[in-house]
């Protein structure tokens, strides 16, 4: 998929997109890294420029249409090479105008370029962040040790309470809750749930946690 889009510097540029929703079964049954590996592997199949090829693996997630129960994930890439921009400007002069479906997109694209690096890149914590939490949503659904360790938000919570130098009078300590978990899940054999915490971020290395023994969501 792929929009054009002006820049607030007046740059003519584009979003090459990847986008997919699925409901709760689907998300039960084959997790979360499933679904970001899927938008992320459309988004390099749309295209082979430089934006997309340094895309830093990290998705966009949000609720399905209509409210309805599920995860639509995003993976992005802004890119201004002049072929990519020739190539979307034909394609809207064959549909009619710019892809009424896309939005959101060229939302997220007006936003990469207002204010400095600094609010640029916290904006990118919180979006990671969010999306921890999102995935902490479903993983606590089929694993009893997430909902046991961690709190609803959590990912979110610190992130604030960091940026705004606010002490958590909770006792719950995000740290301490990951290395509990990342504990029980090496002695369980399921680092990939672990895994599956940061999956969609930029950190995330999706061969960094392999199923042991072949166990994955859709085979449990």
């Amino acid at each position: 998929m792929i929009t054009s889009v002006t820049l607030h510097d007046g740059t003519a540029a584009v979003v090459h997109a990847g986008c997919l929703g699925w409901g709760p079964l689907n998300i039960e049954q084959l997790g979360l890294p499933a679904l970001y590996r899927i938008v992320l592997d459309e988004l390099n199949e749309d295209s082979t420029c430089t934006a997309v090829r340094e895309h830093d693996g990290g998705v966009l997630v949000e609720s399905l249409p209509q409210g309805e129960p599920g995860v639509l994930a995003y993976a992005l890439a802004l890119c201004a090479a002049p072929e990519c921009r020739a190539f979307a400007e034909s394609y809207e002069q064959e549909i009619g105008g710019r892809h009424p479906g896309m939005g959101f997109e060229r939302a997220w694209a007006s936003k990469q370029t207002a204010g400095d690096q600094d609010d640029r890149d916290m904006v990118q914590e919180y979006r990671s962040a969010g999306t921890q939490d999102v995935n902490l949503h479903w993983l606590a659904q089929v694993d009893p040790d997430a909902a046991r360790i961690f709190r609803p938000g959590c990912f979110t919570d610190s992130l604030l309470n960091l940026a705004h130098q606010v002490p958590d009078h909770s006792e719950f300590d995000l740290g301490k809750a990951l290395e509990l978990y990342a504990a029980a899940k090496r002695d369980e054999g399921r680092m990939d749930r672990f895994g599956a915490l940061f999956a969609g971020t930029p950190d995330y290395q999706w061969d960094a946690f392999l199923p042991a023994g072949g166990k994955t969501e859709a085979a449990r």
